[in-house]
């Protein structure tokens, strides 16, 4: 609302309030929206393979490509404004996104039958243990071999049992989702599963849910990420991913000032 109103104060300054002036800018933005629409209905005729439908809609695109050259070559201001704009919007929601970056953003957790007996068995037995896991094929190799790797680097003791966690990124746009957890069983392994828009923010969440709900501090056993970390967290900021075990420990320090009853995290 902020970067409207004033976007609508910076218009009526250049223009000096003029409706005539401020014609061309309005018919350039009015234009950009039809003809963007007629592209996309255009695309879509095509995906879907209706060629009679396709050539029509492209002929009523281009119709709107050139007015909408032509409005821009007779009125350049509209150019201008909506650079203004565009450039307004993406810098503001940049910032945004860097300013929250730690914050805890879930609505709720839902969990399904399975998962359900996966906790209530994990914290019958003792701690609550839970291995994060990027997933490949999904395959037992998989899981043995990262079972065995994370037992030796961060002295899982013997015998002790362990859940899976994967988290898959949908949609990286989306601020507060509600988190749907659900169970599989892949012979001995059992793996909870769940997408997100953020993987350090849904593994946090999901920790503080199993702390509430047992009454157990859960342990986390995460690896460290190979590389650059300035891009790992531009990778984090645009599209949810990157350097998972410092951002993890970050958003639960933000949420649980108390490290007594912050969920533990280790990383080997």
């Amino acid at each position: 609302m902020l970067i409207f109103t004033a976007i609508c104060f910076l218009v009526t300054i250049l223009f000096r309030a003029g409706v005539e002036a401020q014609a061309g800018a309005y018919a350039t933005g009015v234009l950009a929206v039809i003809t963007s629409a007629t592209i996309a209905v255009t695309l879509s005729a095509v995906r879907r393979k209706q060629t009679r439908a396709a050539v029509w809609f492209g002929i009523v695109a281009l119709i709107f490509i050139y007015t909408t050259v032509i409005t821009v070559i007779e009125a350049p201001g509209g150019i201008a404004i909506a650079g203004a704009f565009i450039g307004g919007i993406i810098v503001t929601s940049l910032v945004s996104r860097v300013w929250r970056t730690t914050e805890l953003r879930v609505t709720g957790i839902e969990t399904d039958e399975m998962a359900d007996r996966f906790i209530t068995d994990a914290a019958q037995h003792g701690e609550i243990r839970i291995i994060a896991n990027h997933p490949d094929d999904r395959s037992e190799r998989e899981y043995l071999l990262k079972e065995r790797e994370e037992r030796e680097s961060s002295h899982i003791p013997p015998g002790e049992p362990v859940l899976f966690l994967e988290v898959t990124v949908r949609d990286a746009s989306e601020f507060a989702p509600t988190l749907r957890l659900t169970g599989h069983q892949l012979d001995s392994h059992r793996v909870l599963r769940v997408d997100a828009a953020s993987i350090p923010n849904a593994i946090a969440a999901i920790l503080l849910y199993l702390r509430e709900r047992t009454g157990k501090r859960p342990h986390i056993y995460l690896g460290w990420t190979e590389g650059n970390p300035l891009k790992f967290l531009m990778r984090y900021i645009l599209f949810g991913e990157g350097d998972i075990a410092p951002v993890t420990h970050e958003v639960l320090r933000q949420a649980e000032p108390d490290p007594a009853r912050r969920p533990a995290i280790h990383v080997g």
